[in-house]
């Protein structure tokens, strides 16, 4: 297999040597110094990043672009700020059927990801990404490690299943391949604060309610921005997550224990680590809606804390950023005929807090209000259950019954579509009112209208 790792710095040398352990790989570092590529072919060492390391004999290096012109799979392992660049050198001697491996963490404005950047900018889906909790200075040495791989089709799988063959990297997998990006930036983020956390405290008990409440925001945000949950437990969630945080290799921890101990000074924040952390913050908080912020404490600290040029030192105040009053949301609907507008309205309602009762209209309600159901009350009310957001299930028979229903739920949100906005305004005088969107394109009514043909 012929692959090219585009940068021959410190992760693409390590994981080049690496793959180079496959006698069924050619493996080449494109890299720009003629220097360094003479230093690894003649004397198979990259001093500048490895002084002690022999590297594999069969690793070579090459400054010719055309050279990618034979190229089967090429591994992105070079800086995010420097790929749209690299990629504009480069992108007429890259094979259309080639196989983009992308091993670069970061997000581009707008909340694009280097996989959907790549995807457009070469007009090919042959796009994956890897990550996972890997430093070099172990990949080097041959500690076994795990990446997880994104991927869309069989056949990117299998390619990467072959050329990993006999060498001490190993995969899980999966097709979110949007978390798994989202994954690789968000949990340098919450490394900064663990590191911050670390500094001042040194306590275990204190270390680990701030990891479990940053495990948790990462959540909310994989969600929010389009990633699957299950991600978060594969290695490119909590693997990397726990390794960025908790490893001194780590620079994001590293900067946060120069926070938390006093040595943080202003003009740090030109130095390239401060300004990737900020750069991402900032397109992340841009992404997000005003509720989603309410229940993002932490994230919400971080991001006023770098976006303040005078703050120098971090103050935490726990009540604040861990304390939190659990919230019970209410909604109401007949459910017949459960379609993803349901679904939606159900996810986003159970986003607005912790545990969400449904009010299910009755089948004797339903005659009072002139609607027929496909769908019996008993059925309905099952299905209902059955969705992961719902936490409990209640009886709607009458119209009068919501004032007693968030009483005896001891609720904090009331949650309805906005086709009903205003008419439930009364109900302020006992809890949060919010009228949410309803999906476009889709309704119960349209439905019965397509049975009916």
């Amino acid at each position: 297999m012929n692959i090219f790792i585009l940068g021959g710095g410190v992760f693409g040398t390590a994981i080049g040597n690496q793959l180079s352990n496959n006698p069924m790989n050619k493996v080449v570092l494109l890299i720009r110094n003629n220097i360094q590529e003479l230093e690894i072919n003649e004397y198979n060492t990259n001093k500048r990043y490895f002084p002690n390391k022999k590297l594999n004999k069969s690793l070579s290096a090459t400054t010719e672009k055309e050279e990618l012109l034979k190229a089967e799979i090429i591994f992105i392992a070079i800086p995010s700020k420097k790929i749209v660049k690299a990629l504009e050198n480069i992108r007429e001697f890259i094979p259309k059927e080639a196989l983009i491996v992308n091993l670069s963490k970061g997000i581009f404005k707008k909340g694009v990801t280097i996989v959907e950047y790549l995807t457009k900018e070469l007009s090919t889906t042959n796009v994956v990404t890897m990550k996972g909790p890997t430093f070099s200075s172990e990949l080097i040495n041959n500690a076994h490690s795990i990446f997880t791989l994104g991927f869309k089709t069989k056949d990117h799988y299998t390619k990467i299943e072959q050329v990993i063959y006999g060498t001490n990297i190993h995969i899980d997998y999966t097709t979110d391949v949007i978390g798994v990006e989202l994954l690789s930036v968000l949990k340098n983020v919450y490394a900064i604060l663990i590191g911050i956390i670390d500094a001042k405290y040194n306590s275990p008990n204190t270390r680990f309610m701030i990891l479990t409440k940053s495990f948790s925001e990462i959540r909310t945000l994989l969600k929010e921005l389009g990633g699957r949950e299950d991600s978060l437990f594969l290695s490119c969630g909590f693997g990397d997550f726990g390794i960025t945080s908790l490893n001194d290799l780590s620079r994001n921890r590293t900067l946060g224990l120069l926070i938390g101990k006093g040595f943080y000074k202003t003009e740090y924040k030109r130095n390239k680590v401060v300004l990737e952390g900020l750069k991402t913050i900032k397109v992340i908080n841009k992404r997000l809606p005003a509720e989603t912020k309410k229940r993002l404490p932490l994230f919400s600290k971080l991001e006023s804390f770098f976006a303040n040029r005078d703050l120098t030192s971090f103050d935490i105040h726990f009540d604040s950023l861990v304390d939190k009053k659990m919230k019970t949301v209410l909604t109401y609907g007949t459910f017949d005929l459960l379609h993803y507008g349901h679904l939606e309205i159900l996810r986003r309602a159970k986003e607005l807090g912790d545990r969400l009762v449904v009010g299910i209209s009755t089948d004797e309600f339903n005659k009072i209000k002139g609607k027929k159901c496909q769908i019996s009350y008993q059925k309905r009310k099952e299905f209902l259950e059955a969705v992961d957001y719902v936490d409990l299930v209640i009886p709607e028979s009458e119209w009068e019954q919501k004032v007693q229903d968030i009483k005896n739920n001891e609720i904090d949100v009331f949650v309805m579509g906005d086709d009903w906005e205003g008419k439930f305004d009364d109900l302020k005088e006992y809890c949060e009112v919010i009228y949410l969107p309803r999906t476009i394109g889709i309704s119960t009514t349209k439905l019965k209208s397509i049975i009916d043909k």
